[in-house]
């Protein structure tokens, strides 16, 4: 599931739940319905990004990064 691997990402950055909603601009109870269906869209995943200084990447099976994302990435 996505929310696993994104609530693992918080922890091992040092990262709260609430900070990641509040950084997305949501209320918890909107965070904890997108966590209950697993539902997050690409921009989620990139602020999620910014807020872990880390990148959302496509990565092949050589690990080469195909493609990276990043807060310029975001629609206005």
């Amino acid at each position: 599931m996505k929310t696993d691997k994104i609530k693992a990402l918080l922890a091992l950055t040092g990262k709260t739940n609430k900070e990641f909603y509040e950084y997305l601009g949501i209320t918890r109870q909107s965070m904890y319905l997108k966590q209950k269906k697993d539902m997050y869209n690409a921009d989620d995943l990139i602020k999620l990004g910014e807020l872990t200084n880390t990148r959302l990447a496509f990565i092949d099976q050589n690990n080469k990064v195909l493609l990276s994302f990043d807060y310029a990435d975001l629609r206005k």
